[in-house]
């Protein structure tokens, strides 16, 4: 079982670079479009885009730190627990983000918390960030239409919020319960109440709409106001990360973010001129990531955060 799935795991990294590969030789392919497109810098926007994702990064680990507490009491300190997301970011690019769990799950424990309730919390924040991020999506499906490149399989996402429903204590409580009797775990000792995950989507649905105003202001810190209004850029790129997160095996869903946010964006500009665009802002993502995961492990390690 163990060498299959390191086989999807790695079959995904390479359906990833495949991908990208394909995306970066249609921006060769186009190099003449690229190159006489009216690119208008502007350190301006790009300012306030790095505000903006930084913003949306600190409410998302401050949103996990709030689930996180509602499911263990004593709840670790808040920056031992927004040092420890932070840093678990890192293993979002490894293919099936195991690293990532069980990065949270090791620092969380030395501060008490069982591996049990951090895997639980993180299901929670998914399944709560995926919701969120497709009910604003829904407005790029909206202003593409069912005949869009993009391909029908999108319209799926209209499915997404419905998911919110296996968080309902009375469906999350059995479900976990069961899976932790088949790997010898006793059962979580407290669910989120149904009223808290709903404010929680609330919550990340700023958090969401701040990311992706972010990739909107950082386009059009580089490309101009030709890029597209901020509302079509940001729900595209919401749409584009939704899919993405349904295509697990591969790793931060390397290369289908970037080619569907592409699509989208062609629909305003040129299609190298959208690649292009659309790789940047990955970049751009990783960047403000690092700088994040540099900020807040420093930040707990002054406090005594692990």
């Amino acid at each position: 079982m163990s060498n299959r799935r390191a086989w999807v795991r790695w079959g995904g990294l390479v359906a990833g670079l495949v991908i990208i590969g394909a995306l970066a030789w249609t921006v060769v392919d186009a190099w003449d479009v690229v190159t006489s497109f009216d690119w208008q810098p502007s350190a301006g926007w790009l300012v306030l885009s790095v505000v903006l994702a930084l913003a949306s990064l600190t409410l998302s680990a401050l949103a996990y730190e709030a689930i996180l507490g509602g499911l263990h009491r004593p709840a670790p300190p808040v920056l031992a627990t927004v040092s420890a997301w932070a840093r678990s970011l890192l293993g979002r690019y490894v293919p099936g983000n195991v690293l990532m769990v069980v990065g949270r799950a090791v620092m969380a424990e030395a501060h008490g918390v069982p591996k049990r309730v951090t895997v639980a919390a993180t299901t929670y924040e998914q399944v709560i960030a995926l919701v969120a991020a497709s009910l604003l999506a829904v407005v790029a499906l909206l202003e593409i239409g069912s005949g869009s490149a993009v391909g029908p399989a999108a319209w799926l996402v209209l499915a997404v919020p419905l998911s919110a429903a296996l968080l309902h204590p009375r469906v999350f409580g059995p479900l976990s319960s069961w899976a932790l009797r088949r790997v010898r775990r006793e059962p979580l000792g407290a669910l989120l109440p149904f009223g808290r995950v709903v404010l929680m989507i609330g919550w990340y649905l700023v958090t969401s709409a701040l990311l992706g105003f972010a990739v909107w202001a950082f386009m059009r810190g580089i490309g101009g106001p030709d890029v597209g209004d901020p509302v079509g850029v940001a729900s595209g790129f919401l749409l584009a990360f939704v899919v993405s997160m349904l295509v697990f095996i591969v790793p931060s869903g390397l290369g289908v973010r970037d080619a569907i946010l592409a699509l989208v964006l062609a629909r305003q500009v040129p299609g190298g001129v959208a690649v292009a665009l659309s790789v940047s802002s990955r970049l751009f993502l990783i960047a403000v990531e690092l700088v994040f995961v540099a900020l807040a492990a420093a930040a707990g390690r002054r406090r005594g955060g692990s």
